[in-house]
């Protein structure tokens, strides 16, 4: 699983939950609530508690919710 999580030292593929919250300003419950109406993008695999976000993917629908866009 690491090997999924790390690039060349610098995490940009996927996120745990709170790699991402430190990359971005909001609460866990906000969050919850942006995967339940789809806003945030991610990947939990079958049987599986953990969440892992796509950073780029996660990026990029971020950029498409900004104002005037």
């Amino acid at each position: 699983m690491k090997d999924l999580i790390e690039h060349t030292g610098e995490k940009t593929g996927f996120i745990n939950e709170k790699e991402l919250l430190a990359r971005l300003p909001m609460s866990r419950r906000t969050l919850a609530n942006w995967r339940k109406q789809g806003r945030i993008p991610f990947v939990q695999l079958p049987g599986a508690r953990h969440i892992l976000y796509h950073w780029q993917s996660v990026e990029t629908s971020l950029l498409r919710l900004q104002r005037n866009a």
